[in-house]
């Protein structure tokens, strides 16, 4: 329960102390500075932002009772002694103290504050959680759109009038309050939410890959439709108050069309909701995600698209397994494995004669036609190969051979999908690195099966 009083104080050229001179020091001291408080700050170490601000500086170590004679104290240093003695004498003295990021030596808290003219919200969590604090500030700036200072302007002119206008109490709240009413209609229109889709990439698996933008689109969706092979934290965990909707296509398991997922981002986001489609690896590497771009580009739906960790790099990388190296290959080729069939597409002599890494993606079925291709025209038998299964994730395995031995020692084993071929000289750097390499992934969940994830779909299901 938050008993905090919320007050807020007049510090105008009153005497004000910062313990510390640092970042921390530094963006406390502005905020003072916006109250226009009579700052000095206190320091063995002083950084040079600090000096280029309007304070006065004492470069000296804090000794007991230095707080006598300030209106305000906050100490921002990374000594704890010195912290705690800042706190102690304050207390003694009676004057409001805040020790950054220790809430148990702090008498008052210093809010996430959002401003706009002469409207001030400071907003409070209590010391538990300032992170959280900003995005509500954040999300009341988004509120505003830069008209409540304006709307408050004419308010208060015409405040003046009433009041001098009228004697009752009771007859100018009521006043007021039809003015603020009225106003808020005509000087802060209705904003008309217009709904956003983010088509995101969730990485190869480990779901600690994800980008720092496309984490911060799920934790902000109100519709998630997400692929079978997104890890469940992404999906469950980040934004628990998010719709989520299967999307999934997995083979031998039943798939939701491709226009019926248009369908169903252009519907939500019509609906002004913000829609994130989160697709395993990056969105325009074999995820069909320029479709989904280009009909929501039809539909008139602003959309953004945030790339992903594909999954063959992140596969290769977890294996210390370099796509390009300067002495084996000048490129990486990314390849799909579901046209690998003898009258498939692929044109086998230019890829066997490319000097690059291939990567072959969705191609473990068709290992025969890879390998028949690639020799057949000239591709060295002797070149090596790896398969990486589940890569990235707790369950991640490599399979190493060649392109003349990988079917005979593939006889027997039980591999997985999904999984990505890489072929070429830099394979060899595994053996060389593999003692010495580490990949951790992330275990929030443990994987099941072949990672076809049915027992994590939401009871949301719409196909």
């Amino acid at each position: 329960m938050n008993r905090l009083l919320p007050i807020f104080m007049k510090l105008e050229n009153q005497p004000c102390i910062v313990v510390g001179g640092g970042k921390i020091a530094y963006q406390k001291i502005k905020q003072l500075l916006e109250g226009e408080a009579d700052i000095t700050v206190k320091s063995p170490a002083i950084s040079e932002e600090i000096r280029s601000l309007p304070v006065t500086i004492q470069k000296t170590a804090y000794q007991k009772n230095d707080v006598d004679g300030y209106k305000l104290v906050i100490a921002a240093t990374d000594d704890v002694n010195v912290n705690r003695q800042v706190y102690e004498d304050a207390q003694q003295y009676g004057i409001p103290v805040n020790v950054v990021d220790q809430p148990e030596l702090c008498s008052f808290y210093m809010g996430s504050v959002f401003q706009d003219g002469d409207v001030k919200v400071a907003v409070s969590t209590n010391g538990k959680c300032p992170s959280f604090g900003k995005f509500i500030r954040d999300h009341i700036k988004n509120m505003s759109k830069g008209v409540w200072g304006k709307a408050l302007e004419k308010l208060a002119l015409q405040r003046v009038k009433i009041i001098n206008s009228i004697s009752s109490y009771s007859q100018k709240k009521q006043v007021m309050e039809k003015l603020v009413n009225s106003t808020k209609n005509k000087f802060i229109p209705k904003q008309v939410k217009r709904g956003k889709v983010f088509i995101v990439g969730a990485g190869p698996g480990d779901p600690e890959l994800i980008t720092v933008k496309g984490l911060q689109a799920i934790q902000n969706a109100d519709v998630i439709l997400h692929d079978a092979l997104v890890h469940p934290h992404l999906v469950f965990e980040i934004n628990p108050n998010a719709e989520k909707i299967f999307v999934g296509k997995r083979e031998g398991k039943h798939s939701v069309s491709q226009a019926t997922i248009q369908s169903l981002m252009i519907e939500a986001a019509n609906q002004g909701k913000q829609v994130v489609r989160l697709k395993g690896g990056d969105p325009f590497i074999f995820g069909r995600g320029a479709e989904e771009a280009e009909a929501l580009a039809k539909a008139g739906i602003t959309f953004e698209v945030i790339a992903g960790v594909t999954a063959g790099i992140g596969a290769a990388a977890g294996f210390g397994i370099p796509l390009t190296s300067r002495n084996e290959a000048q490129s990486t080729t990314l390849i799909t494995g579901h046209q690998c069939e003898k009258n498939g597409k692929h044109n086998w002599r230019a890829l066997a004669e490319l000097n690059s890494t291939l990567v072959f993606y969705m191609g473990v079925k068709n290992i025969s036609e890879i390998v028949s291709g690639l020799i057949k025209n000239g591709k060295s038998s002797s070149t090596p190969l790896a398969i990486v299964q589940n890569g990235t994730m707790v369950s991640q395995q490599i399979f190493i051979s060649t392109l003349e031995n990988v079917e005979k020692e593939l006889e027997g084993t039980n591999l997985k999908t999904p999984a990505v071929i890489i072929i070429g000289e830099v394979v060899n750097h595994h053996q060389r690195l593999q003692k010495y390499v580490t990949s951790i992934p992330a275990d929030y969940v443990d994987p099941v099966g072949d990672f076809g994830f049915d027992i994590w779909k939401n009871e949301v299901v719409v196909a």
